[in-house]
């Protein structure tokens, strides 16, 4: 009696899946070692005072380098007018 491929097969892929099986270990030696440095920036608009930042402003800081993480609207919270824009650069 012989056994179909498919069947060896399967076989096979229970072997290399059972405890028995060692998984390949891959160490990167070429890991920085300095951490990254994060830089933040608060933009924040009285909206009583000044309009919010248009587009052409929101991309100059993008060219600058400064991504958008967050925006805080306190002026839903009642009667203050703030909004801060969160960024981050490296």
């Amino acid at each position: 009696m012989s056994i179909p491929l498919s069947v060896k097969r399967r076989i096979h892929n229970l072997e290399q899946n059972s405890i028995g099986f060692t998984p390949k270990i891959m160490v990167y030696e070429d890991t920085p070692i300095d951490p990254i440095r994060w830089e933040y920036h608060v933009l924040t608009i009285d909206t009583h005072e000044r309009a919010l930042p248009d587009s052409d402003r929101l991309n100059e800081l993008g060219r600058e380098g400064w991504l958008l993480n967050g925006v805080l609207n306190e002026g839903a919270a009642g009667a203050v007018s703030l909004v801060h824009y969160y960024f981050v650069r490296q």
